[in-house]
């Protein structure tokens, strides 16, 4: 666990951040009193109360899981794909206590990281990983060149929050969270703030996925109803596009 918090808070503990950190003792002691329970690792079922937001958030940063949240955050090939086409700015949705919008600014992006959690903007705000960390995620492009990293707490679904338009707009695994009557509304909320030509990309996992089953991204289909073009494409971006990943596991 300590490599985890180590990468993920860099030079600035969890206490600092206001946070609890159990000892390995209590947390044994936990498991084996609860062993069964393991509703703190799963997402509240409301994406309007911040409240279950912060405690989720909280739990992951005591059981020692924070940074499993950079698992499947490898922009290398987006970041080529932006400075390729003189795209400048992203806004990061749903984006817990990630680190991808720090290590976007690192890499020279002018960057926007949007949540509902206050709990978990404060935490992505003060974390101070260091260079090696963010030059992972961005797949070892050259840093340092210090975009603007702004932390802003709202909701995605409000027109007046964040309204853009950005050049990029990433959200993982937040956007398939919606009830199914309700992603579109929030699929074009977040649509609106993307600028043309522009890249939407939407990281959806599928857990229940086996072989020789095709794996299944959420949102794919409300993208192709309307029409966009899905990543790869050829040539330079001239429209909007999706770029969709889908994890398994």
């Amino acid at each position: 666990m300590r490599g985890f918090l180590k990468k993920l808070f860099g030079r600035s503990s969890p206490q600092q951040l206001g946070l609890e950190v159990r000892p390995r003792a209590a947390r044994r002691a936990l498991a084996e009193e609860d062993e069964d329970d393991f509703s703190w690792f799963f997402p509240p079922n409301t994406l309007v109360d911040s409240e279950p937001w912060d405690k989720y958030w909280s739990d992951h940063i005591s059981h020692g899981l924070a940074d499993f949240i950079h698992l499947f955050c490898h922009d290398g090939n987006l970041v080529d794909t932006m400075r390729a086409n003189g795209l400048k700015t992203v806004l990061c949705v749903g984006n817990g206590v990630s680190q991808e919008p720090r290590a976007l600014a690192w890499a020279g992006f002018d960057v926007m990281a949007l949540d509902l959690s206050p709990v978990a903007m404060k935490v992505a705000s003060e974390s101070e990983p260091p260079d090696e960390f963010l030059a992972k995620l961005v797949g070892g492009s050259s840093g340092g060149l210090n975009g603007e990293l702004k932390f802003v707490v709202g909701d995605l679904r409000d027109p007046a929050c964040c309204p853009g338009p950005y050049d990029v707009v990433i959200e993982r695994l937040t956007l398939q969270l919606f009830p199914d009557e309700d992603r579109p509304a929030a699929l074009q909320a977040v649509a609106n703030r993307l600028a043309s030509p522009g890249i939407f990309f939407s990281q959806s996992h599928d857990g229940g996925w086996k072989p020789p089953k095709p794996r299944i991204h959420r949102n794919e289909a409300w993208f192709r109803v309307n029409g966009w073009p899905i990543y790869p494409i050829d040539g330079a971006l001239t429209t909007r596009i999706a770029w969709l990943l889908t994890t398994t596991g």
